[in-house]
């Protein structure tokens, strides 16, 4: 892989991340189409990649991140509410996604296509329903509770299935739950990192071909762009809809199906 080539890929993985598009999707056609790789390889380049975006969200939320952590070590009996959410989130991502990603190959080419359409037309729904009310939800980080945690730990889980929208599905689910836009993006954000960080490090391990430097620029390079990105979208988040995108992404996702049906 060239320099260029790796410059090109940690830049679309820091934008598409964070966005409701599969960066996983697009960073695999890209690997595999226009450079021509193996899709199996570049699905796991893709995995790789998300270490630079844990990264972006260490250092964009590393406000949040002290606060909880250091809540939780002062009183350790007795846990915050995000923190309950956060740890309970990440048990029920892990247990609905690893095994995705462990049979990924077999599961997107048989009930990936079908399972695509249905979960983007309930997010048509969820997207119509935030479209029509003119105020969003107010529910903070301190009122999430595990059912909250269940259902956008099913949501990321499911993320795993090329096509689906990690951020995409998460947001859409606490804003389905009433929680406010900027506070479902931190939480979102926050839920990726130890889920981005045990992908990067499955695909490390499994693949062991990730130590050349244009690799090593590529994770760099998704980490720079992906924090400006992260910034981007909690500047500009009490002023956006996210109706609208949650529709994008319902979009995007029954789009994916539909090419992966006829494919």
């Amino acid at each position: 892989m060239s320099m260029w080539e790796a410059v090109l890929l940690g830049f679309v993985q820091g934008v598409t991340e964070w966005l409701p598009v599969s960066s996983e999707g697009v960073i695999t056609a890209v690997h595999a189409f226009a450079f021509d790789n193996e899709v199996a390889d570049s699905v796991a380049f893709a995995l790789w990649l998300h270490l630079g975006t844990v990264f972006s969200a260490l250092v964009a939320l590393r406000r949040e991140i002290v606060g909880v952590v250091g809540d939780t070590l002062r009183n350790p009996l007795r846990p915050t509410r995000m923190a309950i959410y956060l740890v309970a989130a990440t048990l029920i991502s892990g247990a609905v996604g690893f095994p995705l990603l462990m049979g990924i190959d077999e599961l997107s080419g048989g009930i990936g296509a079908a399972a695509m359409a249905v979960v983007g037309a309930l997010m048509l729904v969820t997207g119509g329903l935030q479209l029509r009310r003119k105020q969003g939800g107010n529910r903070t980080r301190e009122d999430v509770t595990l059912l909250d945690a269940a259902l956008t730990g099913i949501a990321q889980g499911l993320s795993t299935l090329p096509g689906l929208s990690r951020s995409g599905l998460t947001v859409s689910a606490l804003l389905a739950r009433q929680v406010d836009r900027r506070e479902a993006l931190v939480l979102s954000f926050l839920l990726s990192i130890p889920a981005s960080l045990g992908a990067g490090l499955y695909s490390a391990y499994d693949g062991e071909i990730y130590t050349s430097g244009s690799a090593i620029v590529a994770v760099v390079v998704a980490a720079a762009v992906g924090f400006v990105t992260i910034r981007a979208l909690m500047t500009v988040a009490e002023r956006v809809n996210f109706g609208l995108f949650v529709v994008v992404v319902g979009l995007s996702i029954i789009g994916g199906a539909l090419w992966q049906g006829l494919s």
